[in-house]
């Protein structure tokens, strides 16, 4: 894989893990404050709005957003917002937007990345800064030099 990275990144830098992790943690938070914000219009009487329970109608709009956070704008845009905050993005080859199947890939192997700290673990030890769903999907997160 370093071999692949160097032939079509030359110009480009890999994002390190710490900004990864950051992007990835900011994240968590818009969905978990999306689901607070949930729980309070659809459950007011609820005393302890930071723990909630969504049914229904409620766990669907929480379900859409957790798709709209990850592999759908990672799919479209190739950032979350906690990725665009951080002037991260993912990529594949030769800095190409990358498609909505490799999103929906590095999305579902991101649950595995998650487990036991796994895709860090992964990522540190990999040349190419790859967590197990980025090998998959064949896609790598460069520094997306916005502010530049």
């Amino acid at each position: 894989m370093l071999e692949e990275f160097e032939n079509y990144y030359t110009k480009l830098e890999k994002a390190n893990i710490g900004r990864r992790i950051l992007a990835t943690i900011i994240d968590f938070f818009i969905y978990y404050f999306s689901g607070v914000i949930l729980g309070l219009l659809f459950y007011p009487n609820n005393e302890n709005i930071f723990s909630y329970n969504l049914e229904g109608i409620s766990a669907l709009i929480s379900f859409s957003i957790m798709f709209f956070l990850w592999p759908i704008s990672e799919g479209l845009w190739g950032q979350t917002i906690g990725k665009r905050l951080l002037d991260i993005k993912v990529v594949s080859k030769k800095n190409e937007p990358i498609n909505m199947g490799q999103a929906f890939i590095r999305f579902l192997l991101g649950i595995v990345d998650f487990m036991f700290l796994i895709g860090i673990i992964v990522a540190a030890v990999s040349k190419d800064n790859q967590r197990i769903g980025d090998a998959a999907a064949k896609t790598f997160v460069i520094k997306s030099n916005y502010n530049q």
